[in-house]
């Protein structure tokens, strides 16, 4: 079970980036403006934002299994209605649909995982989960690009993807849950950690907003970004499998790495990287073509390595209903900045170029690395006080 969710998982965030990859670069190739864009990619992200809200109590009733498969049902039907309504709003409506069932899983599958990784391998399980995150990201625009070469359709591809996501599934409907927990303190054993799941999860949300408004500000809108600095459709294609890559390739390591000195140097690590990446963008931005490319790898990476480690402390925190509760609203909040990244993104875009976009990514990673320090010195603070 173990790896069994991260591999359906990878299976169906292919298919679903292999439709929203398509659709936006359709839309720019038909001229419609970045914020029109962005506001394609923001519907995925509000049908996640709703569902997310709400999945703590889908999991309560029907449990991780049934709510984990059930999601992905939705998110085929909604794949499967894209060729007959190819327009910009019809899209944004299925698109959204597509969230819906997204929010499900993304929360049902992180929260199991967590809940039965062992301890002493909890970062490397919840890593490997964010790597079939990247994986996907890394595959859907992939599955583009050979579409394209092979005059296969794009979105018919994704809903077969997602029909084998669904195939792969149905074996986890008779996986062992985890053994229920005690619901007053909703946290694992440890002195002051033992307090009620909100005072854990809230500060580490307020890091996931800053993390999901900066990642979804570049890598939704990379790729759209360099067609209108050159780049054919194939290459932006390519782009975007180059941010899944560094989604991919950069989230067990950190999520190892965690396991090895502790969460609180792992952080600082992707913090200190993500502001020098920020930082070299905003200054190349008058040439940035050649920049795109390792900028969209290190960011998609390290970035999504910064909602990673804030999974794996409340993994180790908080455990039973608290963990399932503290996952939804982590994830809630982590959609509230990947809605607004892409629509704000764009926005800026258009009106300020790459140099707006950039200096307004680096405050926000500044703002967000100044939040995580807040949120780990006060976790510290508690600890010494246990």
């Amino acid at each position: 079970m173990l790896l069994a969710i991260p591999a359906v998982y990878f299976l169906f965030v292919a298919g679903e980036f292999a439709a929203m990859t398509y659709m936006t670069l359709a839309l720019t190739q038909r001229g419609a403006s970045a914020l029109a864009v962005g506001a394609l990619a923001s519907a995925l992200w509000l049908g996640i934002f709703a569902s997310s809200t709400q999945a703590h109590r889908a999991v309560e009733r029907y449990g991780h299994a049934r709510v984990f498969v059930a999601a992905t049902v939705l998110a085929l039907a909604a794949l499967l209605t894209l060729p007959w309504h190819a327009n910009g709003l019809g899209w944004m409506v299925a698109a959204g649909a597509l969230g819906l069932g997204g929010g499900l899983v993304w929360v049902a599958g992180e929260a199991w995982l967590a809940e039965a990784a062992p301890k002493d391998r909890r970062g490397l399980y919840v890593g490997l989960f964010e790597t079939s995150v990247g994986l996907g990201l890394m595959a859907g625009p992939a599955v583009v690009g050979l579409c394209l070469k092979l005059q296969w359709l794009p979105l018919w591809t994704s809903a077969g993807l997602m029909a084998v996501a669904l195939a792969a599934s149905l074996p986890l409907l008779k996986a062992p849950l985890p053994a229920p927990e005690d619901e007053s303190p909703s946290a694992r054993p440890g002195g002051a950690e033992a307090r009620p799941w909100r005072a854990v999860a809230l500060p580490l949300a307020a890091v996931a907003v800053a993390s999901g408004l900066m990642e979804s500000g570049v890598s939704s809108l990379l790729p759209s970004i360099s067609m209108r600095l050159g780049f054919d459709m194939a290459a932006a294609a390519l782009l975007g499998t180059v941010i899944g890559a560094g989604s991919a390739l950069l989230q067990s390591p950190f999520g190892w790495f965690a396991d090895r000195v502790g969460l609180g140097r792992a952080m600082a690590l992707a913090w200190a990287i993500v502001l020098a990446t920020l930082a070299w963008l905003l200054v190349g931005a008058d040439s940035p073509q050649r920049l795109l490319w390792g900028v969209g790898f290190v960011l998609a990476g390290v970035g999504g390595a910064v909602y990673t480690l804030v999974v794996i402390e409340l993994g180790h925190r908080l455990s039973g209903t608290g963990l399932v509760r503290a996952m939804g609203l982590l994830v809630t909040a982590y959609t509230i900045g990947t809605t607004t990244g892409p629509s704000l993104g764009g926005w800026l875009f258009d009106s300020a170029g790459l140099v707006g976009l950039s200096a307004a990514l680096l405050a926000v990673g500044v703002v967000g690395a100044a939040l995580t320090w807040r949120a780990l010195g006060r976790r510290q603070a508690d600890a010494a006080q246990g």
